[in-house]
């Protein structure tokens, strides 16, 4: 694990950053309205779970600090691309993100520690199953027509997303260690979360197909149907893995070429160098 200084330039950035797929693009876009308000709130609650840690867990002590620089890295970036996304006409977006906001206020003020620690389990093994997706099994990455920032900054925050993907469940063994709690907390993350990024997908998609951004409605539907198909085809089989028994995230396999994807950000996007490291 590594903390990698990024600040990645969106001044020339488009909303529908896949121009033949826009559909795949606002799914991401809507996953990418969710963050700035999801991030803060696993850092609140992994610092917290980290302060209850016994003293001889130094390891994962420092695995936790890393964690939290990554993902403040990642809800900074996403919330300047989530400039451009409002500017592009979508008047209820703002109302969706508030709600949403309420949610994790909601759960880190009336609900206990270990319930926010199992919400952010959940969401954390369901992470690196989309970042799989998206560098490895969605056919719109492999189209030429993509080539826009945002698509580095999710290449480089998802392949993050895989590289700290054990951060969570170990603090949950370390702390808890229930298999029922982490179930629960995996189904209930991860209907909060996809809820959201589906219903808020099809409101941005709605907006482009009023204001004639994308023509066609019913193969814009089509285009929709595919991407959230293929999405679960892909994700449901591994989340069922993930859910059994035995599970440990480390023994996930790395996306083909992360390595790659992560110094590429550094070198198009890095602004200092790292200031912590440790073995991934």
């Amino acid at each position: 694990m590594k903390v990698r200084k990024i600040r990645i330039d969106f001044s020339n950035a488009k909303v529908l950053w896949a121009p033949d797929a826009p559909e795949f693009a606002q799914f991401w876009n809507a996953t990418s309205s969710l963050l700035p308000y999801l991030e803060p709130f696993l850092n609140r609650t992994v610092r917290a779970c980290m302060e209850a840690l016994p003293a001889e867990s130094e390891e994962l002590r420092r695995d936790c600090k890393i964690f939290i620089a990554q993902e403040s890295n990642h809800y900074r970036n996403h919330a300047c691309f989530n400039e451009v996304l409002r500017a592009g006409g979508y008047p209820e977006l703002e109302a969706r993100e508030l709600k949403l906001k309420a949610d994790y206020e909601a759960y880190w003020k009336q609900k206990s520690q270990s319930y926010c620690l199992r919400y952010a389990e959940g969401f954390e093994t369901t992470a690196p199953i989309l970042s799989c997706f998206f560098l490895e099994g969605a056919r719109e990455m492999r189209n030429p027509s993509i080539d826009d920032p945002t698509v580095d900054l999710w290449r480089w925050h998802l392949c993050e997303e895989y590289e700290h993907r054990h951060v969570c469940f170990h603090l949950h063994e370390a702390l808890h260690k229930s298999y029922w709690l982490r179930l629960w907390g995996l189904c209930y993350a991860s209907k909060h979360m996809l809820t959201y990024m589906i219903g808020t997908a099809r409101y941005l998609i709605r907006e482009d197909r009023k204001a004639g951004r994308i023509p066609d409605p019913w193969r814009s539907r089509l285009r929709f149907a595919s991407v959230m198909l293929r999405t679960f085809a892909y994700t449901i089989p591994r989340l069922i893995r993930a859910a059994a028994p035995g599970y440990d995230p480390v023994n996930l396999s790395p996306p083909a070429g992360y390595r790659a994807v992560l110094d590429d950000a550094e070198r198009l996007w890095g602004v200092e160098p790292d200031a912590v490291t440790t073995k991934a």
